[in-house]
């Protein structure tokens, strides 16, 4: 019988390469943003919110890739339009943008439903699939801490967590549950366009 993972069983499984990997993957797209924006910044207020998504997706795409390409038990799926991280034989990840509320994006194609379902086809099979990505500050247009996330269906999050490193020195991974209730009127969404063309890993 398929039993959903919560937050710790997750992480243990992911274990902590491939965490830390992503940590360090969003903290170097920050960097990458930041400077994108000083380099031009006029052109930087002209970008849409769409440019902006992609770019980061692909710094933060070529960071997992570099930091984890090669790696034991991890298999890179790039073959546009779908880009995942394969963890083992039970994890699916897909690379994405949380706005406030918990909330992800995607143009629903019948694959990307599939994909967020989370729905064992096997009862002996079981298939996870999980959402790492960053909290995204629409307003500033700022990335925020990286995050995990589980869900039954693009827009049911069953969980969600932001990642960091322990402190005191440690090389623990460190992690505390996002709040549902966080406000979901957000005015930087209403300008936000989903791309037909994706399979849903913005």
């Amino acid at each position: 019988m398929f039993s959903p993972p919560d937050p710790e069983r997750a992480l243990a499984d992911l274990g902590d390469k491939v965490v830390q990997a992503f940590i360090d993957s969003v903290d170097a797209s920050r960097t990458d943003l930041d400077d994108f924006r000083a380099w031009r910044p006029g052109w930087f207020s002209m970008f849409s919110s769409r440019f902006l998504a992609n770019f980061i997706h692909e710094r933060l795409w070529a960071g997992m890739v570099i930091r984890l390409d090669g790696a034991p038990g991890i298999h890179i799926h790039d073959k546009e339009p779908r880009r995942e991280l394969h963890v083992g034989t039970t994890y699916a990840i897909r690379l994405k943008r949380h706005w406030p509320g918990r909330r992800i994006s995607t143009y629903p194609t019948g694959s990307a439903l599939a994909f967020w379902a989370n729905a064992s086809t096997l009862p002996t099979l079981e298939s996870v699939s999980l959402a790492l990505g960053y909290e995204w500050n629409g307003a500033e247009r700022r990335i925020g801490d990286p995050v995990l996330s589980y869900r039954d269906a693009i827009d049911k999050p069953r969980w969600q967590i932001r990642l960091g490193a322990a402190g005191g020195g440690t090389s623990a991974i460190s992690w505390t549950p996002v709040d549902p209730q966080l406000p979901e009127f957000d005015l930087s969404q209403v300008v936000e366009e989903v791309d037909p063309t994706s399979d849903g890993d913005r």
